[in-house]
């Protein structure tokens, strides 16, 4: 067995060392749950300050305000959503991605897993074969910053205005 401390002087200080390191871990830990927590709220659609929010918004009032379902071909939706063809649980690095979010009523995308056969079908046309494939084949590991997030919401927030939405 190895020696912890060099004499009596530093062994009577040892517990305060061990506690004052377990105490800079704890911090550290509830640091990264917080910052965890914030890049969540950036993702909640609901949200009007949300990268989200005008992400999606861009997506099916700006990009795709002329095109039907990407999944049924319905023109007369009630409601529209931005659904994407990888899942954000799936692939959340294409979460923001242009090619794998595309204007989609909510019956296809809420109602029926995005149908995504017909997705695909029609994804292709829009897009082509290679960039579809593209999508299926990136599995990068992608952490969000809140500074990525706001250069993102900021991106899109301005192009909606742009257009008046």
């Amino acid at each position: 067995m190895g020696q912890k401390t060099c004499g009596p002087l530093c062994e009577s200080m040892l517990p305060r060392v061990e506690k004052a390191k377990k105490q800079k871990a704890e911090n550290r830990k509830r640091k990264t749950q917080f910052l965890q927590s914030q890049v969540s709220e950036w993702h909640k659609h609901s949200n009007p300050w949300s990268t989200a929010y005008w992400f999606h918004r861009w997506i099916r009032l700006v990009r795709d305000k002329n095109d039907p379902c990407i999944s049924c071909d319905n023109p007369d939706a009630v409601q529209w959503h931005a659904g994407h063809y990888r899942s954000r649980g799936a692939a959340p690095q294409l979460r923001y991605h242009v090619d794998n979010v595309h204007k989609q009523c909510s019956q296809c995308n809420s109602h029926n897993s995005g149908r995504i056969g017909e997705y695909r079908i029609r994804l292709v046309e829009k897009i082509g074969l290679d960039r579809v494939e593209a999508l299926e084949n990136n599995h990068e590991i992608k952490r969000w910053t809140i500074e990525e997030l706001t250069a993102i919401r900021d991106h899109y927030k301005r192009q909606c205005k742009e257009e008046g939405v």
